[in-house]
């Protein structure tokens, strides 16, 4: 900031020398670049710590600010959703500047709802069950074909339906279906498979994930912030569904490194965002049921969407005590937030 830019690189290569992965590192010497003026310098750099972590907020926030200069508002949209939402309340000094530089950026370029919006819907259902280095779940593709379905039967416009993806192509299907979420007033995500939570962040699994670490869950899964940035460029309802508290599957083997907390059942407690609803099929520290055919939780979904003149605040209230019924008390789903509370929302409208 003293615009000793030579003494800056030497500190920031010293550091990354010693450490190659070192993130806070190589976020400073890519912000250097920045404030010199050299944005591929800059770019390489936000890019390499996006490969080492997915979900950091810095390297979102700093690279959303060069495509935003480069003119490309779409890339720079997508890497402000990544920096802004979070479900945590807690950041480092360096990194709640990068998230508010995010959040005022996105604000600015997110188009408005064009005048007589026809209320399009899409949808990313994803069914992660053939695993790699963990037991397989038979029922995550099922369930999840059968959802699709049901959301194109009741007349989603676009219904991405994925199964079985790597982490890369995890993060590669957030990216189509944000771009679809952008022109859309609906965005809903389905997610069955495995999921739970490390150090209070919530983690969705892919297939070829190891996570021999506590630590590893940065790399190698998919933090639920990223889904949720990915729903939230749509206009008014912005759903994630997670069919995925289940036992954490690495932690007999697992290596503990963190202070923090760690959870081996199901996913921690969360606060979206204003305008999200986040539902879970079993509450925090439950684990879902996989059930005979298809999961209670999915069953009792893919019935209820289809009951025409049924609020979707509602609805969940329906599935939750279907799937309490069925279960015999066992599991129970849990919703956090809601859509926004002047209009009321329906999969089916009816007459």
């Amino acid at each position: 900031m003293m615009g000793k830019y030579d003494q800056a690189f030497a500190d920031c290569d010293g550091l990354i020398e010693k450490q190659p992965k070192n993130l806070f590192a190589i976020n400073n010497r890519a912000d250097v670049n920045m404030m010199k003026g050299d944005l591929d310098a800059a770019l390489k750099d936000y890019n390499a710590a996006i490969q080492i972590n997915p979900n950091n907020v810095r390297a979102h926030s700093g690279r959303g600010q060069i495509y935003e200069r480069r003119k490309d508002r779409a890339q720079a949209r997508a890497d402000y959703r990544a920096a802004a939402y979070s479900l945590t309340k807690f950041d480092d000094l360096d990194v709640a500047r990068a998230r508010a530089i995010a959040q005022e950026r996105l604000v600015a370029l997110t188009p408005q709802a064009p005048a007589g919006s026809t209320g399009r819907r899409v949808a990313l259902v994803i069914g992660n069950g053939a695993y790699k280095n963990v037991h397989a779940l038979p029922n995550p593709p099922r369930d999840s074909k059968m959802i699709a379905g049901v959301l194109r039967d009741v007349g989603f416009q676009t219904v991405i339906s994925v199964s079985d993806l790597t982490r890369d192509k995890f993060f590669e299907a957030l990216q189509t279906f944000a771009a679809e979420a952008e022109k859309a007033d609906w965005a809903v995500v389905y997610y069955a498979g495995h999921g739970f939570e490390i150090g209070g962040v919530n983690y969705l699994v892919p297939v070829d994930a190891k996570l021999a670490a506590d630590r590893d869950a940065e790399t190698q899964a998919v933090a639920l912030e990223q889904v949720i940035a990915a729903a939230g460029a749509a206009r008014k309802v912005r759903l994630v569904m997670l069919d995925a508290c289940r036992d954490n599957p690495f932690a007999p083997t697992m290596q503990r490194t963190l202070s923090l907390k760690l959870v081996d059942k199901g996913f921690s407690n969360i606060e979206p965002g204003a305008g999200f609803m986040v539902v879970y099929a079993a509450k925090h520290g439950e684990t879902a049921m996989d059930g005979d055919a298809d999961s209670p939780f999915a069953a009792a979904l893919a019935r209820e969407i289809k009951t025409p003149r049924v609020e979707i605040r509602k609805l969940f209230d329906i599935v939750r005590d279907d799937v309490w019924l069925v279960t015999k008390h066992a599991q129970q789903p849990f919703s956090y937030g809601s859509p926004p509370g002047r209009e009321d929302f329906y999969f089916v409208a009816g007459k």
